[in-house]
Parts: C-alpha cells; sequence; structure tokens
C-alpha cells in the first residue's frame, strides 16, 4: 500500500485552500462588477468564506512544518478516492498542471 507524509498532504491542502480563497476572490470581483455596490451586503457572506478559507490554508501550512508531523506518513488510499485529478494530485504532493477554466473534469 502506498505511503504518504502527512506534512505533504498539508501542505497540498494548504495550496488548495489558498487556490479556493483566489477563486473566491475573482468571482466577488465580477459580481461586484456586474452588479455594482447594490451587491456589497450580499457578498459578505463570501468575504467571510474566503477569511476562512485564508485561516485553513495558513493552519495546514503551520501543521506541516510541525516536527512531529514530518515524522508521520499515512496510507494513500483515502486520497486515492478523491475523485478531481488536479485536487488528488496536490493532496499527494504531486500537483498536475493547472486547468483552463473551459476544461471539464468528468467523475
Amino acid at each position: 500500500m502506498d505511503q504518504i507524509k502527512l506534512a505533504v498532504l498539508f501542505q497540498g491542502m494548504a495550496q488548495q485552500w489558498a487556490q479556493a480563497s483566489s477563486f473566491c476572490r475573482d468571482v466577488e470581483t465580477v459580481m461586484l462588477d456586474g452588479c455594482g455596490q447594490n451587491a456589497v451586503g450580499s457578498l459578505q457572506g463570501l468575504d467571510v468564506l474566503m477569511q476562512e478559507l485564508a485561516q485553513m490554508s495558513a493552519l495546514c501550512l503551520r501543521l506541516s512544518r510541525q516536527s512531529d508531523v514530518q515524522r508521520v506518513t499515512i496510507a494513500s488510499h483515502e486520497i486515492e478516492q478523491v475523485t478531481l485529478e488536479h485536487l488528488r494530485g496536490m493532496l499527494k504532493g504531486h500537483p498536475v498542471a493547472p486547468f483552463a477554466a473551459a476544461d471539464v473534469e468528468l467523475f
């Protein structure tokens, strides 16, 4: 059975949380441009979500740097069940080339 370092998993999670936060920021910009200032109140939930994603990213990165975490390996079979290839690769420490917005991944 394949093994993966827990620190690598945490690093991948940190990257994914940061990327999700960035995507949310892009969506917020598009929504503000399209709806104007009338949408500001409605987008407050998105701001909270971006803050939570940023905090989770920072937490995972800090966890990945802890010496006790760096010594732990785990079975990778649970990660293999992640159906999105780019996400599965990032979590295993093998990032896949970023996909274009027009690309659709079927699973």
